[in-house]
C-alpha cells in the first residue's frame, strides 16, 4: 500500500514547466484584454463627451428662447467705469484701460443647473481679481465643461497675466478652472483682433464680441455653421487654453483659419501638432503632447482640438453633433465657422 501512497503524492501538484505555461498563458490573456478594456473605458469617455457638448446646446437654446439671441462670446469692460466696450483689436483688451468681463460660459451657468454660481457673479469686478465671489466662481470645476479624455483638464491654470480695474497688473489669487469647448467666434474674428485687419462683416460667428448672433442671421443654415468646437486645455499650469470663465482665444473661444492675404497658407487646421502653432506664455515645444507653443502662427492657439483619435466633436447650429475629422479640408473648416458667408458647405 504504501508504495502506491507514494505515487500518488508524487503526481499532485505543477511542475515548475506547467507553472511557467499557465503564467504565459494569462500574460497573453491580459495582453488581449487590456487593449479592449482601454478601448471600452475610451469609448465610454468619448461618448460622455459627445454628450456635454449635446448638453451644451440645449442651454444654448434655451438661452436664446429666453433672450432672442445666444450670449456673447465675450464681453470687454471699460476700466474707468466699467461700461461695456468694443475695442478694435483684441490685444487692446489686455492693457491698463480695459478688463475681461464675463463670456458665454458664465452666461450659460443658470442653464446647466449652476444658478447659485452665477448669482455669486460679480459684472462690475474683473473675474481676474485675486479673491472674492469671481476668484470663487472662476476656480469652480464644472464637470459639465470638461471632456473626461483630456488628461490635462484637472491641473487648473495657476496664472493669468491681466489688469484689474484699478489698472493694476494682477496675477494672485485662485486658479481658473479648465474646459475642453470653445464658442465659434467667426472666420474672420482672429484676423480683424490681432492683426487689424477689415473689420468682419458677413463671416461673422455664432457668438462674438460683446454680442451673440441671432438664429435667424444663420443664413448659411444652423445645420452649416458651427456654434461650438471641443478644445484641448493647457499642457502646463501656465498655458491659459481651456479655461471656462476666461474670454479669451484658445480659453473659451475658438476662431476659424486666416482668409486674408495669406488665404490658406495660415491655416493650422484641427488638432494642430506642428511646432510653430501657437503663442502662450509658459510653454515649450510638446508636439508630443499634441500641442504646439511657439510664437508664430497663431491660428493653431485658436484651433479644435481633442484626446480622442482623428478628429474632435463639433457642435452645429441646430443642436446636433457631429465628430470632425482632423483632415477636414481647410475651405470646409472655414466656412464652418461663418454663419452668413454665404459659401458653400461640402460634407463633412
Amino acid at each position: 500500500m504504501l508504495p502506491a501512497l507514494k505515487a500518488r503524492s508524487r503526481s499532485s501538484g505543477f511542475t515548475l514547466i506547467e507553472l511557467l505555461v499557465v503564467i504565459s498563458i494569462i500574460a497573453i490573456l491580459m495582453a488581449l484584454l487590456l487593449p479592449a478594456v482601454q478601448q471600452a473605458r475610451e469609448a465610454a469617455r468619448r461618448t460622455q463627451c459627445r454628450n456635454n457638448i449635446k448638453q451644451l446646446g440645449i442651454a444654448l437654446h434655451n438661452y436664446h428662447d429666453n433672450h432672442g439671441t445666444l450670449p456673447p462670446g465675450l464681453i470687454v469692460r471699460l476700466a474707468t467705469n466699467n461700461t461695456q466696450d468694443l475695442p478694435s483689436r483684441f490685444a487692446a483688451v489686455l492693457d491698463q484701460n480695459r478688463h475681461l468681463g464675463t463670456n458665454w460660459m458664465v452666461s450659460l451657468l443658470p442653464y446647466i443647473d449652476q444658478a447659485p454660481l452665477y448669482n455669486l457673479v460679480d459684472i462690475n469686478t474683473p473675474l481676474s481679481v485675486a479673491s472674492g465671489n469671481n476668484a470663487t466662481v472662476r476656480s469652480t470645476t464644472i464637470s459639465g465643461y470638461l471632456c473626461p479624455s483630456d488628461a490635462f483638464n484637472g491641473a487648473p491654470l495657476e496664472r493669468y497675466n491681466t489688469f484689474d480695474n484699478t489698472g493694476a497688473a494682477t496675477t494672485a489669487g485662485r486658479p481658473w478652472a479648465r474646459a475642453n469647448y470653445g464658442a465659434n467666434l467667426g472666420r474672420e474674428m482672429y484676423e480683424w483682433q490681432i492683426q487689424h485687419r477689415a473689420t468682419p462683416s458677413q463671416k461673422k460667428g455664432a457668438m462674438g464680441f460683446g454680442s451673440g448672433s441671432k438664429f435667424s442671421e444663420f443664413t448659411d443654415g444652423t445645420s452649416n455653421s458651427a456654434m461650438v468646437w471641443e478644445i484641448r486645455v493647457g499642457v502646463n499650469n501656465q498655458d491659459p487654453r481651456g479655461v471656462w470663465a476666461l474670454g479669451r482665444f484658445g480659453a473659451s473661444l475658438v476662431g476659424g483659419c486666416d482668409v486674408g492675404t495669406s488665404g490658406l497658407a495660415d491655416c493650422s487646421g484641427i488638432n494642430a501638432r506642428d511646432a510653430f502653432a501657437d503663442d502662450v506664455d509658459g510653454c515649450t515645444n510638446a508636439p508630443q503632447n499634441g500641442m504646439g507653443c511657439a510664437f508664430d502662427r497663431g491660428d493653431g492657439e485658436v484651433a479644435p482640438r481633442s484626446m480622442h483619435t482623428g478628429g474632435v466633436h463639433m457642435l452645429l447650429g441646430d443642436g446636433s453633433v457631429r465628430f470632425i475629422s482632423e483632415n477636414l479640408d481647410f475651405t470646409v473648416h472655414r466656412n464652418l465657422n461663418s454663419i452668413s458667408g454665404g459659401e458653400l458647405t461640402s460634407e463633412f
